[in-house]
């Protein structure tokens, strides 16, 4: 293989296409195929294309090999290399001025079996053996005529099992990107960041009413974000999707273009697509699914207006009581005044109590509940409003709805929680 190709064009493919290997998942591993799975597979044909995998992501970008696309291949063929150490020279060989970076293939007479554990038995080398096939010499030029040279082993690609891209099932939807990624950073902070059973880390996808919802949850607290630019519903069926697989695709998509959606229930896989950008993760189990709560109980709920008060209001006297207690804190609404009182109580005396009142546009009735402080904050943060409407069941003061005034596509949910510290009689 030889190539010549522009530092830009080369970190676009190597940081989308190796997304998979570059991963905390991969980089991690320390099973016998590590060195295969730390690695990206770079194809020159008439295409240019880089591909990785690990346990939970397989990601694949692919462009045209053209000149007009700064590729130039004069010779064509498929190396196996280290990613993050290639990304790592790549990235470096960008600063500055603009540079070009070629790639040549030198293979060995005889591929050389890499044993990567001494522990193998002598009946799993065949199986665990790692073939190197040669070294990849890289080269770099910029404008200012500062180069680098650098060189990697390459391993014999057909360790590397490819993913048909093409069989991705299901399509869900299609969203722009720059929506999606919104409503990811805005819902996810409600949702378990290390859950043991990999469930509570997930976002979950629902169709309600025509209309598609995101939804986060630990159990105790319900982020809902509705995606008003969808292309369509084309699957009611609910999708669970680890959030920091979401995070790492969000990060390196084309916030202007589509995100695609499918789903292979035969491999239990979503399928992830933007132009020339393609990945495969793994989706929570299918019983996990049902556990999560259902849209239709959360919008369906009848809650009632307790009352409306400034964003900035409210986030100052709720930081204010987290500072002598930020786990609960007792909240009066006065209808006669149209005040919010939050008393703060510590945990462990260190602090006396703390009061802190602000004025609410208008309260629909008098109220003394006990909330979480610090999920009301997080909550709050989310909300891309001036103002707030707080609504409570009509039934109860169990749990507590947030909603922007204006903005109707984030909801925040929180439990009521129970302290004896505080009288709510």
């Amino acid at each position: 293989m030889k190539v010549t190709i522009k530092q830009s064009v080369l970190m676009e493919a190597l940081s989308k296409g190796g997304l998979a290997a570059l991963s905390d998942t991969a980089q991690t591993d320390t099973s016998n195929l590590s060195l295969i799975i730390q690695s990206v597979k770079i194809s020159a044909t008439d295409k240019f294309t880089v591909e990785s995998l690990s346990s939970m992501m397989s990601s694949k970008f692919s462009v045209d090999a053209k000149i007009e696309n700064g590729i130039d291949i004069q010779e064509k063929g498929t190396i196996l290399i280290p990613a993050k150490e290639f990304v790592d020279w790549t990235k470096i060989q960008g600063q500055g001025n603009d540079s070009t970076i070629s790639m040549v293939l030198n293979e060995l007479p005889t591929p050389e079996i890499i044993n990567p554990l001494d522990d193998v038995s002598d009946e799993d080398v065949g199986r665990f053996a790692i073939k190197k096939i040669g070294s990849v010499k890289f080269a770099s030029k910029d404008t200012a005529k500062t180069s680098g040279k650098w060189e990697l082993d390459s391993y014999d690609p057909d360790h590397y099992k490819p993913v048909n891209f093409d069989d991705k099932g299901t399509k869900h939807f299609e969203v722009k990107a720059e929506h999606f990624i919104d409503a990811l950073s805005r819902i996810s902070f409600a949702s378990v960041k290390s859950d043991w059973e990999h469930y509570l880390d997930n976002i979950s996808v629902q169709a309600y009413n025509d209309s598609l919802y995101l939804l986060t949850t630990d159990t105790k607290r319900c982020a809902l974000f509705k995606l008003t630019t969808v292309n369509g519903v084309e699957c009611p069926d609910p999708l669970l999707i680890p959030i920091p697989l979401l995070d790492q695709i969000a990060k390196h998509s084309n916030k202007e273009n589509l995100l695609s959606f499918n789903y292979n229930g035969t491999e239990d896989k979503v399928y992830i697509s933007q132009a020339n950008f393609e990945v495969r993760i793994v989706s929570a189990d299918k019983d996990f699914v049902t556990k999560f709560p259902s849209i239709k109980m959360l919008l369906d709920k009848k809650y009632t207006l307790l009352g409306d008060i400034t964003k900035a209001a409210l986030n100052k006297i709720l930081v204010s009581a987290s500072l002598v207690n930020a786990s609960s804190a007792l909240f009066s609404f006065k209808e006669d005044k149209n005040i919010i009182a939050i008393k703060a109580i510590s945990e462990d005396n260190k602090y006396k109590p703390h009061v802190s009142t602000a004025k609410a546009s208008e309260l629909a009735r008098d109220a003394k509940v006990i909330w979480g402080v610090t999920h009301l904050i997080q909550g709050l943060n989310s909300l891309n409003d001036d103002v707030v409407k707080i609504y409570t069941p009509s039934t109860d003061l169990g749990s507590v709805k947030l909603v922007g005034a204006q903005e109707d596509s984030f909801s925040y949910f929180a439990m009521a929680v129970t302290n004896p510290k505080y009288d709510t009689k």
